[in-house]
């Protein structure tokens, strides 16, 4: 039986340029990522800690085992620039969600809220046709 040569059908379905699916690009980047870093083997990394550690002060390290990147090593500012990044965009949130609920909780927003829930369907009616007729310039 003939094998299949997975890369020579992707040439010749000319689908080698096509645009690869998040879940399939992340294992290259991963790859990529990984492959760029200097190499320590866990071996080495256990018995000489001390040159190691200075080698990743310099810069992130990729730890291997059995010639496979299983863990990086990074220096405390690499790590922590990292969580700063990642935590960022949440803090952001935050602060926009307590703007947000203390805008809701002003004593004016408070009465216009009272003021929905008691009233009538042709006064909701008024309403959002006077708000359609702002929003729209008119």
């Amino acid at each position: 039986m003939e094998e299949l040569n997975l890369d020579k059908m992707a040439t010749n379905a000319n689908l080698s340029n096509m645009p690869q699916t998040l879940e399939n690009s992340q294992p290259n980047r991963r790859s990529a990522a990984i492959s760029s870093l200097p190499t320590v083997t866990a071996s080495d990394l256990k018995n000489n800690f001390g040159e190691v550690s200075l080698k990743a002060m310099k810069g992130a390290l990729a730890i291997t085992r059995h010639q496979r990147a299983e863990f990086v090593l990074l220096p405390m500012e690499q790590y922590l620039e990292l969580q700063q990044a990642r935590t960022a965009p949440l803090e952001a949130l935050t602060s926009q969600f307590d703007a947000m609920v203390s805008r809701m909780n002003a004593p004016a927003a408070k009465r216009g809220v009272a003021k929905l829930f008691h009233a009538t369907p042709t006064g909701l009616g008024k309403s959002a046709v006077n708000a359609a007729k702002a929003a729209h310039g008119g």
